[in-house]
């Protein structure tokens, strides 16, 4: 009884086990279930960064020359030697008396100079770059070979997902200060009680007294600074569903679903300043002065020649530039393809396809850039000969080259491109009682961009140069000519702009068998399309040069005998100008392209 019980056992399992193998086997095979086909991917990308970077540069550069000679007789010397900017007197022409050295040798000083070079610089960078990139690609494939020829079979169902999220937030702020103050004085002083008419330093015979005097100054003063950000976002998404099937009768038709969505935040500031502060002041001040004649400042010649000239010279340059900017591109790529084929012949259900896309990209920019150039620049040249005989001094001169500017730049620069293509074809053989394709795309693509740049330089300068050369004698008195010459030049220029592009493509393609069949349903196609692009800008730029340029040459000659003067002239060029920009450009394209067949 048991045995048999066991044969009964066996037996019913080696029936069913055919049956099992049919219903959980091959797909496609009669009366079985579709596939079934998911994919889900998700994808976020946060970066945030910041920089902030500071340049300060203070200079204070002090250089004076200011030998003293004093006699009260006429002490004999050697012939005078130069000094530079060492504010040592000549060896040997110290107090009153007899001195050593040339026994003929009357006190005097030699050729007295003050130079100096002045720089001083700032420099100021900040900056930030990202780079995000996202690609999803997403394949389905349902071979038809697996169904073989069955009836009664369900379709396939395919699913994809894709969601890509990214933001990006930038700072950049930059700052650039230099402020130099440069000294340079030159100022020696020949006193005696008697005739001063002192040795040339390259005369065989000590013979007339040494060269002129000169303060020459060369100050340099810059500031530099930058800040910028830029950012790329790339978002690409692909996903491919392809269903086929070979069942003939009673077939069931595939079922497609395609949705993605890609959105991206960029977010920017750069913000940037330099300041350039300058005051450069240059004096030459030599003083004669002397109980009996005095020739002032004798020239190179041999023979005593006439009095040599007195010169201040200074060239002043300062300058504040500031940039910042921003440029952001944001890229998003959306590419969907549907493709369900069926062999079935009669009673046979339609494929149903479903697409949907969704791109959404925010961009927002602001730059802020200041340039300011303050610069004082001052150059005197005032020699001063006095003599209770006979007075006469050389030909004087003060020169003076002043340079001021400010420059000032911000801008955004941003493109956005979005670009969708849908795909759907549904194929069918059925000849007779088949139900009609489904087909549905839905594409909304969303844009903003919003941008701001500000921009100002201010330049500001004063100039004063000045030519006082004053002879004074009770005798007869003579100078020779006298100039003062300035250049100035100052400007202040701002930009500020903003360029953004923006395009939108949506292309959307169906493709479904026509329903002329016996009892055939026909085929529902739908299409939907929406494209949203906001674009705003803000540009403001301004510009300020103030410049006060004073040039003037007062040569004063006073003398109880005769009376003579050489040529005395002004000469000034002095330019100024401001000039500032703001611009505004964008562009926007959309472009929709739906097919139904």
């Amino acid at each position: 009884m048991r045995s048999k019980l066991i044969a009964a056992a066996v037996s019913i399992a080696a029936l069913a086990l055919p049956a099992t193998a049919m219903a959980g086997g091959s797909p496609g095979s009669t009366g079985s279930g579709g596939s079934g086909q998911a994919q889900l991917a998700g994808q976020s990308a946060i970066t945030l960064q910041g920089a902030l970077s500071s340049a300060t540069a203070n200079q204070t550069a002090v250089n004076a020359n200011t030998p003293t000679t004093i006699g009260s007789g006429k002490p004999s010397g050697p012939p005078p030697s130069g000094n530079c900017g060492c504010g040592q007197p000549p060896s040997g022409h110290q107090g009153g008396g007899q001195g050593g050295g040339h026994p003929s040798g009357p006190p005097s000083g030699g050729s007295n100079s003050a130079n100096q070079g002045a720089a001083n610089l700032a420099g100021s960078l900040a900056g930030n770059n990202a780079q995000t990139t996202q690609t999803n690609t997403q394949t389905q494939t349902v071979d038809p070979s697996h169904h073989h020829d069955g009836a009664g079979v369900g379709g396939a169902g395919q699913a994809q997902l894709s969601g890509q999220n990214s933001l990006t937030g930038q700072l950049a702020g930059s700052s650039a200060n230099a402020n130099q103050t440069a000294i340079n004085g030159n100022s020696p002083a020949n006193v005696a009680g008697s005739a001063v008419s002192g040795g040339h330093p390259d005369s065989p015979s000590g013979g007339a007294p040494s060269g002129g005097n000169s303060a020459n100054q060369g100050a340099l003063n810059v500031a530099l600074s930058g800040a910028g950000n830029n950012a790329n976002t790339t978002q690409t998404n692909t996903q491919t569903q392809t269903a086929g099937s070979s069942c003939k009768w009673g077939c069931g038709g595939a079922g497609q679903l395609q949705a993605s969505g890609q959105g991206a935040a960029t977010l920017q500031g750069a913000g940037s300043s330099a300041n350039a502060n300058q005051t450069a002041v240059n004096g030459n001040v030599p003083t004669g002065a002397s109980g009996g004649d005095n020739s002032g400042w004798k020239g190179d010649s041999p023979s005593g020649g006439p009095p040599s000239g007195n010169s201040a010279n200074q060239g002043a340059l300062n300058g504040a530039g500031s940039l910042a900017g921003n440029n952001a591109g944001t890229t998003q790529t959306n590419t969907q393809t549907q493709t369900a084929d069926s062999s079935c012949v009669a009673g046979c259900g339609g494929a149903g396809q479903a697409q949907l896309s969704g791109q959404q990209a925010l961009t927002g920019q602001f730059a802020d850039s200041s340039a300011n150039a303050n610069q004082t620049a001052v150059n005197a040249n005032v020699p001063v000969t006095v003599g209770v005989g006979n007075s006469s001094s050389g030909d004087n001169s003060a020169n003076q080259l002043a340079a001021n500017g400010a420059l000032s730049g911000a801008g955004n620069n941003a493109t956005t491109d979005q670009t969708n293509t849908q795909t759907q074809t549904a194929g069918s053989s059925c000849q007779w009682g088949c139900g009609g394709a489904g087909q549905l795309q839905a594409s909304g693509q969303s844009s903003a961009t919003l941008q701001g740049a500000l921009s100002s330089a201010n330049a500001n300068q004063t100039a004063v140069n000045a030519n006082v050369p004053v002879t004074i004698g009770v005798g007869n008195t003579s100078s020779g000519d006298n100039s003062a010459n300035q250049g100035a030049l100052n400007g202040a220029g701002s930009f500020a702009g903003n360029n953004a592009g923006t395009t939108q493509t949506n292309t959307q393609t169906q493709t479904a068998p026509g329903g002329g069949s016996p009892g055939s349903g026909g085929s529902g196609q739908a299409q939907l399309s929406d494209q949203d692009a906001l674009t705003a800008q803000l540009a403001a730029s301004c510009a300020n040069a103030n410049q006060t340029a004073v040039n003037a040459n007062v040569p004063v000659t006073i003398g109880v005998g005769n009376n003579s003067s050489g040529d005395n002239s002004a000469n000034q060029f002095a330019a100024n100008g401001a000039l500032s920009g703001a611009f505004n450009n964008a562009t926007t394209g959309q472009i929709g392209t739906q097919t139904q067949s």
